[in-house]
């Protein structure tokens, strides 16, 4: 019996052991190192024969699976694999693909009637051969690029049990028309769109956990008052119009309240309230302002800054104001921090030589890093839904921009067109 027992028990541990080194392996992380999972993309056979439609599917696809973060994409004509764009892969094929180290392949069709077009999506594994996943995804011309990302987001999931960035957005201030509004683009910068005519100043937008609303501030009554805006219907309300600052608002990862800062009593404090303006409780007190608010992933804590040290610094305290601790020590100016999803990171933008840098830390003050460098200042950092990534503003380049980049400052890539100054970027879930 005791025998039995010891069995099941060795049993058990060596199933979970398994599961543990599999979920490693396909999160990209083995013994704690980074690693991309190699993968390609054989081919986009379109039957309409369109080769600029096949290029423009083939370049979103990679694209979209080379800003996951998890995958090292690879160039199936640099392999000599050897594949014919018009059939698809055998599995002596794609088991060829993982003698030259790769572990998927993926391939697609394109299928037109009238003006739908039909975008059959499959990936395989480069081991054994097998199909892992087999997708139609439909939609026209217009709507061509939300269907390669619906792929992308798929084949990320059938690796990680992540969901995919590909189809998040992102919302940014611009004054390309005059007046700084708030728009909303891709994640990788197609299909911007104007979706405030406040005809003033508007900044700090802030995405709902569902994606459905933004709150955001705008002084188009002459006062920085916060609105929320519902982007399916286009309603907006004024979420705090209390004279003074009404700002730097941050959705709970619940959506049922809202973090921000209002100088209602004096000097800038933290309070929290519902997104209609109601329950408002009050969580800072101090003679220095306390702002920019970013709740951890947990909603358990909020870190902010405050100048309660004699500078900029960030600080951490429970959601009900309790317990505050200080967290940044290095450098005289400290803010904007935004807690990663994941809860291990903490970017904000920190002052080096006279110039702002994005900067992050453990929430633990430990693992301080500077994230950019070079000419210019780098500002408004915020963080991807699956972490991976970190959008940010800059006027390296002249005018401001928005600019990608890796959590540890590599891979950096402009996202707007430099034709006027781009700010303020917020990352979708």
């Amino acid at each position: 019996m005791r025998k039995t027992i010891l069995y099941i028990v060795l049993l058990v541990l060596f199933l979970l052991s398994a599961t543990a080194v599999r979920s490693q392996y396909y999160l990209g992380v083995i013994k704690g190192e980074a690693r991309r999972i190699p993968i390609a993309v054989y081919d986009i056979y379109d039957e309409k024969g369109a080769p600029a439609f096949r290029g423009q599917v083939l370049d979103i696809l990679q694209a979209d699976l080379r800003h996951s973060g998890i995958f090292d994409v690879m160039e199936p004509k640099k392999l000599d694999i050897g594949y014919s764009s018009t059939a698809e892969p055998s599995v002596e094929l794609v088991k060829r693909a993982g003698t030259f180290g790769l572990t998927g392949v993926a391939w697609a069709t394109m299928r037109s009637k009238g003006k739908e077009l039909m975008l059959a999506g499959k990936l395989y594994d480069a081991a054994g051969g097998s199909r892992l996943l087999s997708r139609e995804y439909f939609g026209n011309e217009e709507t061509l690029r939300r269907a390669v990302h619906s792929f992308a987001d798929d084949i990320v999931t059938q690796y990680t049990g992540e969901k995919g960035i590909a189809r998040t957005r992102i919302a940014y201030v611009s004054d390309k028309t005059g007046h700084k509004e708030l728009h909303v683009m891709d994640y990788d910068g197609h299909n911007p769109r104007k979706i405030t005519a406040d005809r003033s100043l508007c900044m700090s937008p802030a995405w709902s956990p569902d994606g459905k609303l933004l709150a955001y501030v705008s002084y188009r009554d002459k006062n920085p008052d916060l609105y929320g805006l519902d982007l399916d219907t286009g309603r907006r309300w004024k979420i705090s119009g209390t004279e003074g600052l009404n700002i730097s608002p941050a959705w709970s990862p619940n959506g049922k309240r809202l973090a921000v800062a209002l100088s209602r009593d004096g000097s800038a404090e933290v309070y929290t309230m519902e997104k209609d303006g109601k329950g408002l409780e009050r969580l800072t007190y101090g003679a220095y302002d306390n702002v920019s608010p970013s709740w951890s992933p947990n909603g358990r804590e909020i870190v902010f800054t405050s100048g309660r040290g004699g500078s900029p610094q960030l600080y951490i305290m429970d959601a009900d104001g309790a317990d505050v601790r200080r967290v940044t020590f290095e450098g005289a100016y400290n803010a904007s921090p935004q807690w990663s999803p994941r809860g291990d990171r903490i970017v904000f933008v920190s002052q080096a030589g006279g110039l702002f840098k994005i900067s992050a830390i453990n929430p633990d003050s430990s693992g301080f890093r500077l994230l950019t460098n070079g000419p210019g200042s780098d500002e408004n950092p915020s963080w991807s839904s699956n972490g991976r990534q970190i959008v940010f503003s800059s006027n390296r380049e002249g005018r401001w921009n928005i600019y990608i980049m890796n959590p540890d400052g590599t891979g950096i890539e402009r996202l707007t067109p430099n034709d006027a100054n781009y700010t303020s970027p917020a990352w979708s879930p």
